[in-house]
């Protein structure tokens, strides 16, 4: 069978096990299922469009993030214990000891893929025939989301730089936690032309890239948080550091502070350090602990910095992707996105 269609009807037929085809759309986020679950469905029904050029799966996408809004807690009314009122968001209990709150990373998790299908619809005039109104219905709601970010944004602490703080944490937010809000930032930049969304994306990419550990001068290696201490213990997993090097990506795409040399540093990392001789992969970025646990997932998340390396580099990372997934027959929701970055990328094989 060509490997092509063999990915497609792999997809499909895992998307349609998930619940009948619905996902998690139709549950709050309370322990996080819309944020960890539903996210990746939605971010897999964009790449699944860029490889198949299928409408399908916007329309997908459409279905489910209307279920997913009709939850936000500004139309529950349900308020954060924070901000006491309700926010543009999906709040959880379960990270903050029963407290109902919206974490920016949620925030960020449930409206990268929307702002994709947005910039998407509004720069594409065949699309807008049929997705202009909900593209312009979905701007407005994640343009609310941002707003509702805004009170825990901080410049600093060193020039140039930005981050997210957490009252709960009392602290700024660990890296992919912030960096996932960065790239809806991205999204939408393109998307209006407001300069605040790029001059806070740079910010969040000067904090990132200050405190990259540069020891090895082919590859990256960084903490999973740095507090506003400087305190920065260990390195990062390679899943919670799939979401960094997308932000990156984008960064790159868009040129916004990185460049290509730092998406080949980025995939040195993973191909030096992650994967090991023995074929096994680490569980951090350092190159330490045991990877089972995040695989197949962080590999095909890993699979976006495919769009801005020289050709070799992204086979090398394609045929790791490849051979990690294999014929594993029931999908997370999360490694629904590698099936479809390995379709969107199936010539590099």
């Amino acid at each position: 069978m060509d490997i092509r269609k063999q990915l497609r009807e792999r997809f499909d037929r895992n998307d349609a096990a998930i619940h009948g085809g619905r996902g998690y759309s139709e549950l709050t986020n309370e322990n996080g299922e819309l944020a960890w679950g539903e996210a990746y469905i939605l971010l897999a029904y964009m790449e699944m469009y860029r490889a198949t050029r299928d409408r399908h799966y916007l329309r997908k996408l459409v279905e489910h993030f209307d279920r997913v809004l009709a939850n936000r807690d500004d139309v529950r009314g349900i308020a954060d214990t924070y901000a006491g009122r309700p926010l543009a968001g999906w709040g959880a209990t379960k990270y903050t000891r029963g407290k109902w709150h919206v974490w920016v990373v949620h925030t960020g998790m449930m409206t990268l893929a929307p702002a994709e299908f947005v910039r998407l619809v509004n720069g594409d005039r065949w699309l807008q025939r049929e997705f202009g109104a909900k593209g312009e219905q979905y701007r407005q709601r994640i343009e609310e989301c941002i707003r509702d970010t805004e009170p825990y944004w901080r410049e600093g602490p060193g020039t140039g730089e930005g981050y997210y703080h957490s009252l709960h944490l009392n602290d700024a937010l660990p890296l992919n936690q912030q960096n996932v809000m960065g790239s809806v930032l991205v999204e939408m930049w393109r998307t209006t032309g407001n300069r605040r969304y790029r001059d806070q994306a740079e910010r969040l990419a000067r904090f990132f890239r200050n405190r990259l550990r540069t020891g090895d001068p082919r590859l990256y290696d960084w903490a999973y948080w740095y507090r506003l201490n400087g305190e920065a213990r260990g390195s990062e997993d390679i899943s919670h550091a799939s979401l960094n090097v997308d932000f990156a990506v984008r960064c790159i795409a868009e040129g916004i502070l990185f460049n290509r040399r730092d998406g080949e540093r980025f995939a040195n990392t993973w191909l030096l350090r992650v994967k090991r001789p023995d074929g096994t992969w680490a569980g951090e970025v350092g190159g330490e602990g045991d990877g089972s646990e995040f695989m197949p997932h962080a590999a095909g998340m890993w699979l976006g910095l495919c769009r801005v390396l020289p050709r070799p580099q992204a086979q090398a990372l394609y045929r790791d992707a490849r051979r990690a997934f294999g014929d594993k027959a029931s999908l997370t929701a999360a490694e629904m996105v590698g099936v479809a970055r390995l379709l969107r990328y199936a010539s590099l094989g």
